[in-house]
């Protein structure tokens, strides 16, 4: 697997010339950087402008410390007290989204005697993390003036931007604001213009809603050249503001055959005998499967490329296996490129199809992708 780090850089440029000036960038590596390695993204993230890294958890964020990685990084998720301690010596950021999460970190603050960066979560409409809008003025009011606590950031989530739902996303931001400027009054006295990161959009809320943009945006997907969903990139191709955004997709995932045979009209193919060949046909077989990303799924209805040629997949996908039709490619030998994710001379197999064949979404394609898969990093 190749992973083209100049894909990302170009990415983060075309995002960045949509923002304000001065509006900062969380590079969200969460996931293994969505499968495509976390390490060597974070850097180059950061090397393209990138303010600060995005993790869902303590794991990835200590992680990337011990690597070398100074910039700020902020954990999105959750995270459990006694992670917290190491977070708070690390200098790493970390969400509070509940009285118990704000107190875990205080206790831990207290300990230590040394800041601890929050982020304080708001739920306005996703209903899964987050203080709800009447409840996060005392929290953050807590946070200002407690010694050891700094508010480093407040933000959202917002549900349907992807699904092109902008009654819900103004609802939401409605929610947001009304946070915002309750913080502002003089019992509390925060002008969030003055907090480092305030954020509500992700990838497709930072190209179609700029009222979501604030001072920070949360970039995910679109750093590694997918769109968040088909609805917005035909949304985003059609609005003046955003019609000349080229995203380029940084992953290329390919194999080569391993065997190839021929098999007769009638012959079963695979586990379970689901496939019987409607004629002769000739099969090659790719060395990967389940365990390294190929969506189950895909048995008898996905596709990969050989030399060019859209090849079908027949038969069960299995745990390290997958066997193709080739019959395209008859003269094809062992050894030649399959590809799974990328281009093959003029055709080209997307995270974004393989989602449609597997009735997913690209995002799960790709973090489906094992870190035992080898990726070379193209710079």
């Amino acid at each position: 697997m190749t992973v083209d780090l100049r894909a990302i850089d170009h990415n983060i440029k075309q995002i960045r010339q949509l923002q304000k000036p001065g509006t900062k960038l969380i590079a969200v590596v969460k996931a293994n950087a969505y499968g495509h390695g976390i390490l060597d993204v974070a850097v180059q993230a950061l090397r393209s402008g990138a303010d600060m890294l995005g993790v869902v958890g303590a794991c990835e964020a200590l992680s990337l410390r011990k690597k070398g990685i100074i910039k700020p990084i902020v954990v999105l998720g959750t995270t459990a007290k006694d992670e917290m301690l190491d977070l708070v010596k690390q200098k790493v950021s970390f969400a509070v989204f509940d009285n118990q999460s704000l107190d875990d970190a205080m206790r831990v603050a207290n300990i230590v005697q040394k800041k601890a960066l929050l982020h304080v979560k708001i739920e306005t409409g996703i209903n899964r993390l987050g203080y709800l809008p009447e409840e996060a003025p005392a929290a953050i009011k807590t946070i200002k003036q407690h010694r050891w606590l700094e508010l480093e950031g407040i933000f959202t989530h917002l549900a349907s931007v992807e699904e092109l739902n902008t009654s819900y996303t103004k609802t939401q931001l409605f929610q947001f604001d009304k946070v915002l400027a309750r913080i502002a009054k003089k019992d509390i006295d925060v002008d969030w213009q003055t907090i480092s990161y305030v954020s509500a959009a992700a990838s497709a809320a930072a190209m179609l809603v700029p009222e979501s943009r604030y001072n920070a945006i949360r970039l995910g997907i679109s750093m590694y050249g997918l769109w968040p969903s088909r609805g917005v990139e035909a949304w985003a191709k059609k609005s003046p503001k955003t019609r000349k955004i080229k995203l380029k997709p940084s992953l290329k995932y390919k194999t080569k055959l391993v065997a190839i045979r021929r098999i007769p009209a009638g012959a079963f193919v695979g586990y379970g005998s689901t496939f019987q060949s409607p004629k002769a046909m000739t099969l090659g077989v790719a060395p990967i499967g389940y365990a390294e990303g190929v969506d189950r799924s895909l048995s008898n209805m996905g596709f990969m490329l050989l030399n060019g040629a859209v090849v079908p997949i027949v038969g069960r996908v299995c745990m390290n296996m997958t066997i193709l039709d080739i019959s395209k490619r008859p003269k094809s030998k062992l050894g030649s490129e399959v590809v799974f994710i990328g281009r093959s001379r003029n055709k080209h197999i997307t995270a974004t199809d393989i989602g449609d064949w597997a009735s997913t979404i690209n995002y799960e394609i790709t973090t489906r992708i094992p870190e035992s898969v080898t990726r070379i990093y193209q710079k």
